[in-house]
């Protein structure tokens, strides 16, 4: 028996599309009743059977699956399987809940069925198709442009909250009608229930979205579409943050950096599942670091609620970025698997995009200025066996060894009044040295792309740290900005 009846509850008026989903029929959980062995508790009924996740292709695991009315509920396992007895004979209706659904604003519940005493039912159900879903969300006129759709909920993460007015951007690759790869950008307003919705993506997307609300931004994170028809991602963002620390950017303004209550701790692994000693962990766009221990365990305080992105730097490793949910109420958790480096093979098209993406951070502009000395293309020796090394050939530096004879570190040759000072900037980001030289270990000489070398008055004031103006800055950029810069448009 096909259960096409949806959920006899009212809907807010900014979520037709999804009334338009279960009056269609999307939600169609199917019955199949089989007879079986009478349930162990005499006068009772048993169901059982499986829940179906046909968004990305399996089984639908930790999906609640409950019986109304009757207190009666379990969890899908990793298969999807789930089992609930001693259910009382009569009319009840099963309804599951689940993280997917919640993102779709779906709702799965079947209409009311008799449960017979000493009798088991075969439940099987699953979550609309996701062609189904664009479908039905997205009007025609847009699924001209793609076939398929971004959907999510932003809420609040300290209220729970719908973060109404919030603006999600999506910015993405596509290819022209002579395949050269053109930048898009697609924007999205959070509605009166949280939701969002952009239609009209191409069915293999790839790209970075962000969230801005009241002058707050979310982490920029990944998002892809992977089936063809369907990218699911909520955020979370606050309406407004507490503390705040400013910094000058590459652009010469000052940028905002948020401090919170929230709280991550977590653990670093390489893709064998062996715990990373001494990674780098900090959040993207700057902040306080973390050393990973011998096991691999990080933690990070202070930081501003909401969805945010960590990166992680180790030596022999490629840069690893990685979302997480950060809320002042609780810490949050997450376990993150850094790949082995692999050299990037240079082409005519990858020059070009990098040049793009250094103009866009400003390093081309000072380069003209004829102020500094700077570093790119071969004059960057990737075989070199540490960053320090890089720095030999830059004027007026110097690398000196520490008494262990094994670490390296700079010093400003021009300046031995102020004991050699350097300023490191990686980046963009203000590089905190938890010990002398660990810079070689975090930057490798094989993913540099660009070095800024300043001394004195001619340092750019955004790289200018109060205080230490007599100091020597080096400014280093890496594949994981400009490959990122690349691929990204101006933020509002």
């Amino acid at each position: 028996m096909k259960a096409h009846n949806p959920a006899n509850r009212p809907l807010p008026a900014s979520r037709h599309w999804i009334a338009a989903l279960l009056a269609v029929g999307l939600v169609a959980p199917t019955l199949l009743m089989a007879q079986a062995a009478p349930v162990a508790a005499a006068g009772f009924a048993k169901i059982q059977g499986f829940v179906i996740d046909s968004v990305h292709n399996g089984p639908l695991a930790k999906a609640v699956v409950l019986v109304e009315g009757v207190s009666r509920q379990t969890m899908t396992d990793i298969d999807g399987r789930f089992t609930i007895d001693s259910i009382p004979p009569g009319e009840h209706r099963v309804m599951v809940l689940s993280a997917v659904l919640d993102t779709l604003g779906l709702s799965m519940r079947t209409p009311p069925y008799t449960f017979t005493a000493g009798k088991t039912s075969e439940l099987d159900l699953s979550i609309p198709s996701p062609e189904r879903i664009s479908t039905a969300i997205c009007p025609s006129a847009q699924r001209m442009r793609g076939p398929a759709a971004m959907v999510g909920f932003v809420r609040d993460p300290d209220t729970k909250e719908p973060a109404i007015g919030s603006k999600v951007q999506l910015v993405y690759y596509e290819p022209d009608l002579i395949g050269r790869k053109q930048l898009r950008t697609r924007e999205a307003t959070v509605d009166s229930s949280g939701l969002y919705k952009i239609c009209g993506l191409p069915g293999d997307m790839s790209g970075k979205v962000q969230v801005f609300r009241n002058g707050v931004s979310s982490g920029e994170v990944a998002a892809e579409v992977s089936n063809g028809f369907l990218a699911l991602r909520g955020f979370s963002i606050v309406g407004q943050h507490g503390a705040m620390v400013a910094y000058k950017s590459d652009s010469g303004k000052t940028r905002m950096v948020a401090k919170g209550t929230a709280r991550v701790t977590g653990r670093v692994m390489d893709k064998k599942g062996q715990p990373l000693k001494d990674a780098r962990v900090m959040l993207q766009g700057g902040g306080d670091v973390a050393i990973t221990k011998a096991n691999g365990d990080f933690t990070l305080d202070s930081l501003p609620s909401g969805t945010q992105a960590l990166q992680v730097r180790k030596l022999g490793y490629s840069v690893t970025e990685v979302a997480v949910e950060l809320s002042a109420a609780e810490p949050a958790t997450t376990t993150i698997t850094m790949s082995d480096a692999v050299p990037l093979l240079q082409t005519m098209r990858v020059e070009a995009s990098k040049d793009k993406a250094l103009s866009d951070v400003g390093y081309l502009q000072r380069k003209q200025t004829g102020m500094g000395y700077f570093m790119d293309g071969d004059q960057i020796n990737k075989d070199a066996i540490s960053f320090a090394d890089v720095m030999r050939v830059a004027p007026g530096l110097k690398v000196m060894p520490l008494g262990d004879g094994r670490t390296y570190v700079i010093t400003d040759s021009r300046n031995p009044a102020g004991n050699g000072c350097v300023n490191f900037y990686v980046d963009n980001t203000h590089w905190t040295e938890i010990t002398p030289g660990d810079i070689n270990t975090f930057v490798r000489p094989d993913e540099l792309v660009a070095v800024e070398i300043y001394h004195g008055a001619e340092t750019p004031p955004q790289y200018t740290t109060p205080g230490m103006s007599s100091c020597a800055t080096v400014v280093a950029w890496t594949r994981a900005r400009i490959n990122t810069q690349a691929s990204s448009s101006k933020k509002p």
